[in-house]
């Protein structure tokens, strides 16, 4: 009776602790932060979840609800010369759905760079997926400094899910 009471007791206390269970995740984790001291956020971050998407991307949300998107987090930040990036996290259900949604993004003049699990730099924005997130990092203009930063900021945040990410 005791060891049947207190098999109970531990799977009550497994179970309420979520330590069965992977915990979600704070997309903000994975965007700069003060240690971060090149970036800084030049406003809110905006999150999404299902339809909400569609407030946030209107146009291409279409393309992460058929492939099995999760939630999203979209942000602009800006480096220490002021140049103004876009960075859009978006969560799908799986590592491979991650992938068929960077592909769907990648146009005829990509060129593959190492960055994630793949990357692509395009005119004035990158693409890239690693685990069950596709990232687009984008600035205004395609010029060399646009594009270092673009580089850089990709980086960090390739950084960032492989530090926060490890196990998923």
């Amino acid at each position: 009776m005791k060891v049947g009471l207190c098999l109970i007791f531990m799977v009550i206390h497994l179970f309420s602790s979520g330590s069965l269970f992977a915990e979600e995740i704070d997309l903000k984790q994975y965007i700069p932060s003060v240690e971060d001291e090149e970036w800084q956020l030049d406003g809110e971050a905006s999150q999404a979840e299902g339809n909400e998407l569609f407030m946030l991307i209107n146009g291409g949300a279409t393309l992460y609800l058929q492939l099995g998107f999760k939630r999203a987090l979209i942000v602009t930040v800006k480096n220490k010369q002021g140049l103004q990036l876009n960075l859009d996290i978006y969560e799908m259900n799986s590592p491979e759905l991650a992938q068929q949604a960077n592909k769907e993004k990648i146009g005829e003049n990509a060129l593959r760079i190492e960055i994630g699990t793949e990357a692509f730099l395009e005119d004035y924005y990158i693409n890239f997926w690693q685990g069950c997130y596709q990232i687009t990092i984008s600035g205004y203009d395609s010029s060399e400094e646009s594009i270092k930063s673009i580089t850089a900021l990709a980086e960090l945040v390739s950084r960032k899910v492989s530090r926060f990410d490890s196990g998923r």
